[in-house]
């Protein structure tokens, strides 16, 4: 049985969990993103490339699982863009397959920028096994993510599955990280403060479009 072990300082172990054995693979499902971040490459989003169709989607999976359905393995599929929810098809697609795999998905993970709608959240939530939401204060309403955030966190609790905030260590924004992270704590939803790797910025400069009023919560 494969095990990842957490070994503390004193090198004593302290927690050994089983790893599922499945097959895991990260699908871009496109570029596209409504959030144009000064740090994000232009290889991982762009604002104006279209959407693959439904159809496009469900031929990529035929041929993903036809090449590898010989392993006889669980799939973990881990979705990403771009920005997923951002693709009329995904959730249609999502639907389709589950329809046809669910004997052979074990999880399937999305990670969102969170400027999708509560209610199209609560559809995905239905489908999906863990979801990951990015802070970007470049265009984010802080009172309306956070406050989707702390909802969702309550609906996938009640459904055994998992929400996690990733918090951008933005460089500009570093005074309000402390009020997301306290947030956060206060409410028990899942977090971590991510590095940010600036040495592959489009832009010299934030955009500081998004709404500054996470105070209205705390």
């Amino acid at each position: 049985m494969l095990c990842s072990i957490n070994i503390a300082m004193e090198r004593k172990i302290i927690k050994i969990t089983p790893v599922r054995d499945e097959f895991s693979l990260t699908w871009m499902i496109g570029k596209f993103c409504n959030y144009d971040c000064m740090y994000c490459p232009e290889e991982y989003h762009t604002t104006n490339s279209q959407h693959h169709s439904l159809e496009v989607l469900k031929k990529s999976w035929s041929n993903i699982f036809n090449t590898t359905k010989h392993l006889r393995k669980k799939y973990k599929i881990n979705f990403t863009g771009g920005e997923p929810t951002a693709n009329k098809n995904f959730l249609p697609f999502l639907t389709w397959l589950w329809s046809r795999h669910s004997d052979d998905i074990d999880r399937i993970v999305v990670t969102s920028n969170g400027s999708a709608s509560l209610r199209y959240y609560i559809k995905l939530s239905d489908m999906v096994t863990d979801l990951s939401l990015s802070t970007h204060s470049e265009f984010m309403n802080e009172e309306e993510f956070f406050r989707k955030c702390m909802s969702l966190n309550k609906i996938m609790i009640e459904k055994d599955k998992t929400l996690h905030i990733n918090i951008m260590k933005e460089n500009w924004n570093i005074d309000r990280i402390t009020m997301y992270r306290d947030l956060l704590e206060k409410n028990n939803v899942s977090y971590s403060i991510n590095e940010i790797d600036y040495s592959r910025r489009i832009r010299d400069t934030h955009l500081m479009k998004g709404v500054m009023n996470i105070e209205q919560i705390l």
